[in-house]
């Protein structure tokens, strides 16, 4: 089959969790069938890299996304979003994942190449079966939002701040519950998910599958690599409100505990979009390495991964990545549900700041329990993640689509 992948934003070069799912997912279709890209660039040497991941099943188009393409674009596309959500109650980051220009040359891909199927990766994406034929269409969702958001309205400082959040979080709902019902099929990254969507009425008439996901194992390695004593990782992408809360939820209330009884440990943060308030609100244990070439070093000396999350949706790629990896890792029940993993085999689940920090030093404190913890996670990645199968685990997934 001929497949469009569509996806606003560029996932190369690989910069966090959901872009490594995608390159994945293209590198899983291209076994088997036709692939062509279509995303956006934010800068023009971005542009330029994405002929990076060009293969002999694989193709690229993509465009420089429309509001950054000079000075004066930024400032007329920021006034325009503002006012469009002003008047319609799109909300303008909807606006700037989605532009028609976007949507054109989705569109405009598909037919060139008679594409069979076209996966259009977010919700933000609504507007796009008024230029595709909705047959021809799924919907990847990575999240399904409206049970994150209010979440993230629980965490805004009370006042105008959460007011403002909230009005912005039904905004949001409303475009996402307007996709879920415009596409025919949607896939989502979790049987979890698949299973709350699939209870929806509005969407009894809908084919809503899981969509398989995969590491390269061979990749993800953990035997050059010797782990450090009392060492705790936290990894993630800081532009993100739930990782930023994760941030402060584990140098507040986790990290003074588990001083208490490790006094000589230390936490690495790495990721980029780390902000100075994260950086002023640092006890001494703790170091930032920025953004990561490649995090597979970091999974591989660590004693242990936190996932201190208190909200979240989707799929978290790091903790498959620890997995991959055979790293310990300590959650929240946020940071891996609907992933099933199973608590205290696969990783150690904790709900309060004490219950958080009393995993991390059972771990920092007990090699034998770490080792069993990662060899059963690595064990469980196995199982799940390899892209060895992935083209037939994809197959399945993709079955009675297109037509």
């Amino acid at each position: 089959m001929r497949i469009v992948v569509a996806i606003p934003f560029s996932p190369w070069p690989v910069r966090k969790g959901t872009d490594r799912l995608i390159v994945n997912l293209l590198r899983g279709l291209s076994r088997s069938h036709e692939v062509t890209l279509v995303t956006m660039a934010l800068g023009r040497g971005e542009l330029s890299r994405l002929r990076e991941i060009e293969g002999p099943s694989i193709r690229v188009e993509a465009m420089l996304a429309p509001h950054r393409r000079g000075g004066g674009r930024r400032i007329w596309y920021k006034a325009r979003n503002l006012a469009y959500a002003l008047f319609t109650g799109v909300p303008a980051q909807v606006s700037y994942a989605a532009p028609g220009a976007y949507l054109e040359l989705v569109a405009d891909t598909a037919r060139s190449i008679g594409a069979d199927i076209v996966l259009a990766n977010y919700w933000h994406l609504y507007r796009l079966p008024e230029y595709i034929d909705p047959g021809k269409l799924a919907l990847i969702t990575h999240d399904l939002d409206y049970l994150v958001n209010p979440g993230r309205v629980g965490v805004t400082p009370s006042g105008i701040a959460r007011a403002v959040a909230a009005v912005r979080a039904r905004s949001l709902e409303r475009i996402e519950r307007i996709a879920y019902r415009r596409y025919g099929t949607i896939l989502t990254v979790t049987g979890a998910d698949a299973e709350l969507l699939g209870r929806d009425p509005e969407l009894r008439d809908k084919m809503i599958r899981p969509l398989p996901l995969a590491l390269d194992l061979a990749e993800f390695d953990p035997a050059p690599y010797s782990r450090l004593r009392n060492n705790i990782l936290f990894m993630g992408t800081f532009h993100s409100d739930f990782n930023i809360d994760a941030y402060a939820y584990l140098v507040d209330e986790v990290l003074p505990l588990v001083r208490g009884k490790h006094p000589d440990f230390r936490c690495d943060i790495v990721g980029e979009g780390v902000s100075g308030e994260m950086r002023s609100i640092a006890p001494p244990e703790v170091s930032f390495a920025g953004y990561a070439e490649s995090i597979i070093p970091y999974l591989g000396r660590c004693s242990v991964m936190v996932l201190p999350m208190r909200f979240c949706g989707g799929v978290r790629i790091r903790m498959l990545e620890a997995a991959a990896m055979g790293t310990p890792v300590v959650s929240t029940p946020e940071g891996v549900a609907g992933m099933g993993l199973t608590a205290g085999e696969e990783y150690l689940e904790a709900d309060s700041p004490q219950d958080f920090a009393d995993a991390v030093t059972r771990l920092l404190g007990d090699e034998a329990l770490s080792q069993r913890i990662g060899s059963n996670a690595r064990r469980w990645a196995e199982g799940h993640l390899s892209i060895e199968t992935y083209g037939d685990r994809l197959e399945e997934a993709l079955r009675g689509l297109g037509g």
